[in-house]
């Protein structure tokens, strides 16, 4: 799974009666063999680097040059730990969720200002093995208008702003399959399942390592908003 996160502003219909609103590509946010969802990123203080991530690659899986990916659940504590992990999406079950469960303890947020965390405790984890030299891209990058959704009746009552982030499977020729959302938020109003309606939209180029294309997992970050009818993006 390459590390990098295509992160899509999707401005939502407000409500069902009006479809067809606008969404625009805001890129690439960069390589890495790991990312973490649910906390913005000052709070982050530290998270292992892509050799230390290379460096939990199953004994087995490497051996035959077998690549995966993990994505875990963990809970914040007010000092910057991470505890309660548990393992959510394993890719290539060949012991790489055991592999991201043993970096958890790399992983550090800030200590929480006044003993709470003001944006909650919720942190979402994703590695990836081999660590890409070269990101998924795009085929074509996203236009304004390219997508579109309604939002469903959950956001609506919301607001119509929310996150959601999917996992997907990325093949050799940049094909996307096996989605599956791995952070919502806020959670319970349907985000996760709005993002999900783009993943036959998505036009990818694989990630490579020395030159050539390798199957990655991905995460495609989902920043949506309500766009007023008559709204032009």
């Amino acid at each position: 799974m390459t590390s990098s996160r295509l992160r899509l502003a999707v401005p939502s219909a407000l409500a069902l009666a009006f479809l067809g609103a606008a969404a625009s590509a805001q890129g690439l946010s960069g390589l890495g063999a790991t990312h973490i969802h649910g906390q913005p990123r000052d709070q982050i203080r530290s998270y292992p680097s892509d050799a230390e991530v290379m460096a939990a690659w199953p004994a087995a899986a490497k051996a035959k040059a077998l690549g995966g990916s993990a994505v875990m659940h963990c809970v914040a504590d007010d000092a910057g730990g991470l505890t309660d992990c548990q393992l959510m999406l394993e890719r290539n079950h060949a012991g790489f969720g055991a592999a991201l469960l043993s970096l958890a303890p790399r992983y550090r947020l800030r200590p929480a200002n006044g003993g709470k965390r003001p944006n909650g405790d919720e942190v979402v984890i994703t590695a990836t093995w081999p660590a890409p030299e070269t990101p998924v891209d795009w085929q074509e990058k996203p236009k304004p208008g390219d997508f579109s959704t309604n939002l469903t009746t959950a956001a609506w009552r919301a607001g119509g702003e929310g996150q959601a982030v999917m996992n997907c499977l990325i093949a050799k020729l940049g094909a996307m399959h096996d989605c599956m959302v791995v952070y919502q938020s806020p959670a319970g109003k349907g985000f996760g399942s709005m993002a999900l309606r783009f993943q036959g939209l998505l036009k990818l180029k694989p990630a490579t390592v020395a030159g050539k294309p390798i199957a990655t997992g991905e995460d495609i970050v989902f920043d949506f908003r309500p766009l007023r009818p008559g709204v032009v993006p």
